[in-house]
């Protein structure tokens, strides 16, 4: 009887259907499988490799008191959970940790007032990632204070200290105001001139005109979302919508752009070039370049949302219509989208009886 053959620990051979002996490698939850045998000098280095690649990343350790060992504490707990849909945990845990990352080891009780400052302003700071992608500016830093207040509210209830929120005691960086561009009338009509109807770069503005979602609901509108010539969404709750069922006006020219389709997902109306529905993110970067390639680098799928706002303001819709239309549950919401619109209604109201005085004064000539 052949003797049983002497492998190194953790170490195995079996034969396959074809008769040929295989080597493998089998420790803490890892395997591999040998080049050469285990028990030449090749067969030994590789064997060293592999041990050498066992030792995986242990789990961070956090000292009683650390950002780190707060925040494992507070993404499950209902300061952070209560309330928000899965889409907005999920952006506000992206923003929390990209901070505690950077001062994990650091202990909540030491942060002052000009540590957040720091934070703050380092956030606000534009610049290029590895990726060649601009990230950073002032709402990048007002989305991180949006983020880091509820989590230093946590922080001090949690460790029981009797101290001020830091976050509240720090200097605000101002955003400008506005935010998105709205698109104007010409803007709307140059895009249209350069993607024609039956393209995707065509169904995604209409959708975004005349539904006002956003872009991680635009992903998701579909034929089932179309009922009795109406439209029937229930947008993703956010900190300014409710995320309760909206039923909006089929408009004509939604449905024509639709229906030019040569073919549309199962799912989704808009879809990648796999045929697979597009995810929050990727359809705002084929946005951006479809606005690009139209001329108009300034534009952006949020900029329509604020559009379909402007144009039924000017129409002579009401705050409590405009609200119906957006999911908004605030005038003060509504007010960011209708400022402008609210200016030049108010100056014509202002100024039109003083140029019809000025002009029954003027002498004739």
């Amino acid at each position: 009887m052949a003797r049983k053959e002497k492998l190194p620990p953790y170490v195995s051979s079996f034969v396959d259907r074809h008769g040929k002996r295989h080597y493998r490698w089998r420790h803490a939850g890892r395997s591999a499988y040998f080049k050469a045998h285990p028990n030449s000098p090749e067969g030994q280095t590789e064997l060293a490799a592999f041990a050498a690649n066992t030792k995986a990343e242990p789990a961070p350790r956090y000292a009683h008191g650390t950002v780190g060992w707060v925040a494992a504490r507070y993404y499950t707990s209902a300061a952070f959970l209560g309330g928000k849909s899965e889409a907005t945990a999920r952006t506000a845990r992206l923003i929390l940790e990209k901070f505690v990352a950077e001062v994990q080891h650091d202990l909540i009780v030491n942060f002052r007032f000009d540590h957040i400052e720091a934070l703050l302003l380092r956030a606000a700071t534009k610049r290029t990632d590895a990726k060649g992608r601009t990230i950073g500016g002032p709402s990048a830093a007002a989305n991180l204070r949006g983020e880091m207040k509820p989590f230093f509210d946590y922080a001090i209830k949690l460790l029981g200290l009797q101290r001020p929120n830091p976050v509240d005691q720090a200097e605000s960086i101002a955003v400008p105001k506005g935010g998105f561009h709205t698109w104007t009338e010409a803007e709307i009509a140059q895009y249209r001139a350069h993607h024609p109807l039956g393209t995707k770069p065509r169904l995604a503005l209409e959708i975004f005109l005349w539904t006002a979602l956003r872009r991680g609901d635009a992903s998701t509108f579909g034929r089932k979302h179309l009922k009795d010539g109406m439209i029937e969404v229930t947008p993703a709750k956010t900190k300014d919508s409710t995320g309760q069922t909206i039923w909006l006006p089929a408009a004509p020219q939604l449905m024509e752009a639709i229906e030019a389709m040569p073919v549309t997902g199962t799912e989704t109306f808009l879809v990648t070039d796999y045929g697979k529905p597009f995810t929050r993110a990727g359809l705002g970067q084929r946005m951006r370049k479809w606005c690009d390639d139209a001329g108009l680098p300034h534009c952006s799928a949020h900029g329509l949302r604020k559009a379909i706002t402007r144009r039924a303001a000017e129409a002579g819709a009401s705050n409590q219509e405009l609200k119906a239309v957006g999911g908004w549950t605030t005038d003060r919401q509504v007010a960011t989208y209708t400022a402008a619109v609210e200016q030049k209604r108010m100056a014509e109201q202002a100024i039109t009886p003083v140029i019809a005085f000025d002009l029954a004064n003027c002498p004739k000539r």
